[in-house]
Formats: C-alpha cells, structure tokens, sequence
C-alpha cells in the first residue's frame, strides 16, 4: 500500500538524502510537535517499563474533557476507542462489523478500501465529478439498503475538499433512513477554521449510526508515535472493537503524549492561521505556475503536473519528496500532492517547480 511519508525507502536507496530531504508526501504541522508534547513523551518514559492502560481511561477522560470545553459537548468513555492511529480504529471497526456491502468515495483515502478487503466485503464507488472532485448531491442515490456500511472522509483525502454541510445532513439523514453504518473521517478537519461548522461530533446523541474518526498525528506532528479514536454512541460497538486487536493499542508514550497534546488549544490556533497563511501563498504561487490545482481547505494541496513523466524523481533530486497519487480511484500519474510546509520549505519548493517547468520548455 502506497502512502505519503515513505521517506525510509528513499533513505535506503540514498542514504545521503537524509541531509537535505524536505517530506512534502504526509499531511503533517507545519509547527512540528509542540514542546509540552515532546516533555511528555520523554518525563513519562520513566514508567514506561509497566504496561499501559488496555482501557486507555484516562486518556478518554482527556478526550471527553477537551469536547465538553471547546464543543460543548458531552461524551463518555463508552462512546470512545483508542487506537495506533486512526487507521487501527478503521480495522477494528470493519472486524468489529463485518459489513457485507460498503460505499466509498473516489478518491479517498486509501485504508477504507484495504481493510474492508480484509474482511470480504464488497465495495460500491460514488465517483466524484472529474470536473470538481467534489462529493455532490447524486451520492444520496447510491445510498440504498443493500449498503452496510459508507465512509465519507471530511475534509477529504488527498482533495482537501469539505462536503457543504447541507449535504453531510441529508447523508445523516439517509444512512439512516436506509440502515447504512456511516462513517465520517474528521482526521484533517482540525485544520479548518470552520471546524465546529463542520464537525458532526455534536449529532453523536442522537445518531447511533455514525462513528467520528480523529487522529493527534497530525496537529500535533506526532505521526511516529500513532495515536487515534474513535467516537460513537453505539456502546455495544465500541465494546467489540476494543475486542478486535491486541490489548494494548494505545503505548504509556502515546497516551502522554496525547494527554499534553489535548490541553493545547492556544497551539491548534496558531497552527490553523499558519496554514491558512501559506496555504494561501502556494495557491497565488501554483496559479503564476499555471499549474492546476484544487482549492484545498486544510494543510495539503492536489495538483496536476502532466509533465516530465519523471517528476516525482526530479523533485527528489531538488530535495523534496512529493505524493505521488495515481493509486488513488479516479486519478492518474498526472495527480500528485503537497504538504503545507514552513515557509522557506514552501518557497524551495516553488522554486524547485520553477526549474523542471523551465527545463521542460527548453
């Protein structure tokens, strides 16, 4: 399976890279880890020869903390699981469900499709408009009762696109008309200003048909360490995919890093205007480029470069490693994808762009 960040592979087949390779490929802060996550993980190792909580308390009592502060929100521990990552959540749901028929959208991220593989289920595709890449209104046709199970992925990966709110309601509200399990992958939505807009966590209580997705990997720069959850209201759920893995998803590193990185609501905002900040310059940047683009709202960016066919090798020469993303459904070796790095990253970048357009046109 093909993913961003694979910086090892490159490494292995030059070592000396490691000097001067800047990773474009993973949707990681811009800001890097946060010092008090960073203490975190180094005070705790001093217990880190016993076993971490298989429960993952109080962790969750952090999460349920930080929702009741800045959502207003009240959950509980039985509405939470823990995992190595949002994509061990994944597994453990599709294991935990065994859904027979599941609808995805194309393109997406990738891990929905590989793990509902794993458990034999069938896959049914809405295929965003070429034009767009955007999920549109026609997706509520293929929502029918022979679906068990859809994932919508909000903002999207690697589009960066959000669905308009009126249509996440009529999805809600469609999955459950029909008996669908609704999936709803909020990973990248911590940086949208408009998160709270968007974020469909508040209509947890009344919906027992909805799983929210949530990562720390990549607000808080800890993508090594894995750290993810899962919220639901289905307490019976959440019971069986606990059940679905190893007994101890969550390391002592990861939950006290998670712990110090849920108290850090002043850093999520000054993450979220940096990104705004250079986002906005890559866009005006890629557009005196002529190079086309999605208008992303978050802290990473699909583009098209049609040519050389060798890109991807000659920006890794210039020293920055990009996502290549034909394997997604619905693009070609025409699509790849871009973090939203530091500034002087992003202008290397942009000048590394420059050269291989200059070169091609000679």
């Amino acid at each position: 399976m093909l993913h961003g960040g694979d910086i090892y592979s490159v490494f292995e087949k030059d070592p000396g890279a490691r000097e001067n390779l800047v990773d474009f490929s993973a949707n990681i802060s811009p800001l890097g880890m946060p010092e008090p996550v960073r203490r975190a993980v180094i005070d705790g190792l001093d217990h880190a020869l016993h076993y971490p909580d298989p429960q993952s308390r109080a962790l969750k009592d952090g999460i349920c903390r930080f929702f009741e502060e800045t959502y207003g929100v009240t959950l509980s521990r039985g509405m939470i699981v823990c995992g190595n990552g949002a994509a061990d959540v994944i597994y453990r749901l599709v294991l935990a469900k065994r859904p027979r028929r599941a609808l995805l959208c194309a393109p997406t991220f990738a891990e929905y499709e590989e793990a509902l593989k794993l458990s034999g289920t069938c896959l049914d595709f809405y295929r965003c408009p070429k034009a767009s890449l955007e999920v549109e209104g026609d997706i509520l046709d293929q929502i029918v009762s022979d679906i068990d199970m859809m994932f919508l992925c909000n903002p999207n990966n690697p589009t960066g696109l959000l669905t308009d709110p009126d249509l996440v309601g009529r999805i809600i509200e469609k999955t459950r008309t029909e008996g669908v399990f609704l999936v709803v992958d909020e990973c990248f939505l911590d940086f949208c200003k408009a998160e709270q807009t968007h974020s469909v966590i508040p209509l947890l209580s009344q919906n027992k048909h909805i799983l929210v997705l949530k990562s720390f990997t990549k607000m808080y720069g800890m993508a090594g360490i894995r750290l993810g959850y899962g919220l639901c209201r289905d307490d019976e759920l959440i019971c069986r995919m606990h059940q679905c893995g190893q007994a101890w998803p969550v390391s002592t590193a990861a939950t006290d890093a998670g712990m110090a990185a849920l108290k850090l609501t002043e850093h999520t905002g000054q993450v979220k205007d940096y990104v705004a900040n250079e986002r906005e310059y890559l866009f005006e940047a890629l557009s005196r480029l002529n190079i086309h683009f999605l208008k992303s709202q978050v802290n990473y960016i699909l583009f098209r470069m049609p040519g050389p066919a060798d890109f991807y090798d000659q920006m890794a020469k210039r020293g920055f490693l990009v996502r290549r993303c034909a394997n997604y459904h619905g693009l070609d070796e025409t699509y790849y994808r871009m973090a939203v790095n530091k500034h002087k990253d992003n202008t290397g970048f942009i000048n590394a762009l420059q050269d291989i357009i200059r070169e091609v046109s000679v």
